[in-house]
């Protein structure tokens, strides 16, 4: 086999830099010896091309392919999707390397890469993927720019061209990243390739879960409400219901039915909430949502769901309100709510048995002012439960516990006195920040209370909490608890240098999340109905579409001119300093300060042989440099090369 063209070492290291850049996104998210095999095209093209040796033979390059294909289907179980369509496409660019034996072939693959830098934006959205791509995209064309001039060799005046063209090119992006019509929803849904790992709420609650997450002050949602925002004792975000109890855990219903009939009343609120991926299908909101973005529902828990499990950040608006009475439902799954785990917490069951001849509101206002009343403690680090009968020695015995202990133990009571009752996890409160006007919800704000079943009213929400750290629901969790316990420094009510820097930063990252990943058709209705455009079909979007196409336009036909200018003034004063430099050796030498023309008139004095070539050279220069004639500028440098005193 004959060895290839040799292709330029400098331009070559420079594609090798541009796709590796452009593939380390998707790269950084494989196994470690995936991404090797994978890579290792690339250094073996390296190699070959140090030692001038000729590429594989075709056979061997298909069959590496083939075996690249088979690791990303046993990885992912699939060649498309989100990770392992992304894992094929760098595995084709990794293994193009490998036929890469002329100029052509190294122009593909950065065309390639430029493809490849938009997967990026698969891994992640945010600002720092969005300047990584830019600086990749710059990368790629600038090692292009070396390929198209055809020397081989890269230069400093490669990267000024490159940043140029990106500059010119910033307008044009703005302007159609604001007119250019938006879609509803995505041309396509690619589907995921396997679990990932998340944080935050569970389907099943235990003593401990919810305490656990207080240390947790990552970030679960953002919160941008319409108008007046609603008070902090009416921030339940509602979350996992759980209804089974074994004695020790509390799980979800395996197979949630429709909603029953409810009649919502109270105040009503409007917000936009910016979801952190978190693996499953709910969708946070307020107690109650009446009204939800396309493709989610609610189930018979009145918890809000969407079709499939979240991966990446969403936004969607609910309106909720506050208060609710339910029309109808299932006696066989009221009946569920009564059952309790046989022979355990027999103290519990004989309490609430004395409260069995009340009715039912007065069965819950007596167990509400049993707590209150108790000497209870409300404490992240409470005393482990130890015996069987964990709700009795929480009520009777320790008497100290966490919103999971309390309400998992009211619920109880309630179920033993003959009370349809339901624990329901999600979160309580928000942090508010300024600097955005919006408000935060952490990991750290995780809660659980109780709902029972009133006759007349259906399920209606009670907070054993409430009766026993009441600041925990009217001030926030770091006034609810001991100085003792342990809270991370952004749930502390500190307001420290580093807090407030920390919240300007979340406000600039929400800010992006809003306006540029967020920016979808309603939001640019939004925008356009400011500039007084009605409908994408009216005459004022058309008259701003072509307004907007006509400055871009006329900034083109502005740098252009411009690049023209600067082209035939670096021509001609290119000519000139050669044009001085042979009169030097001639030895004629221009005067400080001496202008072109009369420094023409003298070398013509001193060489009169070649007087009607240094006039020609004078007046095709003064034709270029103030004239502004690239013709003329063009002229003058053949003139110059002519000349030779």
């Amino acid at each position: 086999m004959k060895n290839p063209p040799v292709l330029p070492r400098g331009p070559l290291y420079g594609l090798v830099a541009a796709v590796i850049a452009s593939l380390l996104p998707a790269l950084i998210q494989l196994p470690v010896w995936h991404a090797a095999l994978i890579i290792l095209p690339v250094f073996w093209r390296l190699r070959l091309a140090a030692q001038r040796k000729a590429l594989p033979h075709w056979s061997l390059r298909f069959g590496y392919a083939c075996f690249l294909f088979v690791l990303v289907f046993v990885q992912y179980h699939s060649l498309v999707g989100r990770q392992g369509g992304v894992a094929v496409l760098t595995s084709l660019i990794a293994v193009k390397f490998l036929e890469t034996a002329t100029r052509r072939d190294a122009r593909v693959l950065s065309l390639l890469a430029c493809f490849a830098c938009s997967t990026g934006f698969l891994v992640s959205q945010s600002v720092a993927m969005l300047v990584y791509s830019i600086a990749v995209l710059a990368l790629i064309m600038t090692q292009l720019t070396a390929w198209h001039r055809g020397d081989g060799k890269l230069q400093a005046a490669d990267a000024r061209k490159t940043g140029r063209m990106l500059l010119e090119a910033l307008p044009v992006a703005l302007i159609l990243f604001v007119l250019f019509p938006r879609l509803n929803g995505p041309l396509w849904h690619m589907p995921d390739s396997g679990p990932s790992a998340h944080t935050g709420l569970s389907e099943d609650m235990t003593p401990g879960s919810m305490s656990d997450l207080t240390l947790d002050d990552t970030v679960a949602f953002r919160v941008d409400f319409e108008g007046k925002p609603p008070p902090r004792t009416s921030m339940y975000w509602r979350g996992p219901v759980l209804e089974y109890f074994d004695g020790l855990t509390w799980t979800q219903r395996p197979d949630p039915s429709p909603p029953p009939g409810i009649v919502p009343s109270g105040p009503r609120w409007r917000y936009t909430v910016t979801l952190e991926p978190n693996q499953h299908n709910w969708l946070m909101a307020l107690d109650l949502p009446v009204e939800l973005p396309d493709g989610a529902h609610v189930n018979n828990a009145m918890q809000a769901f969407t079709r499939g499990p979240i991966t990446q950040r969403q936004r969607f608006s609910v309106t909720s309100q506050s208060s609710w009475r339910v029309l109808d439902a299932n006696p066989r799954e009221l009946q569920a709510d009564l059952r309790l785990p046989a022979e355990i917490n027999p103290r519990a069951r004989q309490l609430a048995a004395s409260w069995s001849n009340l009715p039912p509101a007065q069965r819950v206002a007596a167990a509400m002012q049993f707590l209150r009343t108790g000497g209870f403690q409300y404490t992240l680090s409470p005393p482990l439960l130890e015996s069987r009968d964990k709700v009795d020695e929480l009520l009777f015995s320790s008497r100290a516990g966490f919103c999971e202990h309390y309400s998992g133990a009211f619920t109880f009571l309630m179920r033993a006195a003959g009370v349809p009752a339901r624990v329901v996890t999600g979160y309580l409160g928000a942090e508010y920040n300024r600097n955005g006007d919006y408000y935060i919800v952490r990991q750290a704000f995780a809660h659980a209370w109780s709902e029972v079943w009133l006759p007349g009213q259906g399920w209606q929400r009670i907070d054993p909490t409430s009766a026993i750290a009441p600041d925990r629901i009217s001030r926030g969790l770091a006034q609810s608890l001991r100085q003792t316990d342990r809270l991370p420094a952004l749930v502390r009510d500190d307001n420290t240098a580093i807090s407030q820097l920390r919240l300007r930063w979340d406000a600039a990252m929400h800010g992006w999340d809003k306006w540029v990943i967020g920016y979808d058709a309603r939001r640019q209705m939004q925008v356009l109905n400011q500039l007084g455009i009605e409908s994408l079909l009216s005459p004022q979007f058309v008259i701003w579409l072509l307004g907007a196409a006509l400055a871009m336009l006329l900034i083109y036909l502005l740098s252009l001119r411009g690049a023209t200018q600067r082209r035939v003034l670096d021509a001609q004063q290119k000519a000139w300093r050669l044009f001085v430099r042979r009169l030097a050796r001639a030895g004629v030498t221009p005067h400080a300060g001496e202008p072109p023309q009369r420094f023409a008139q003298r070398a013509a004095n001193a060489l009169p042989l070649h007087r009607a070539h240094i006039d020609r050279i004078a007046n095709l220069y003064l034709a270029a440099h103030y004239g502004q004639d690239a013709a003329a500028a063009q002229r003058l440098l053949q003139s110059v090369r002519g000349f030779r005193p």
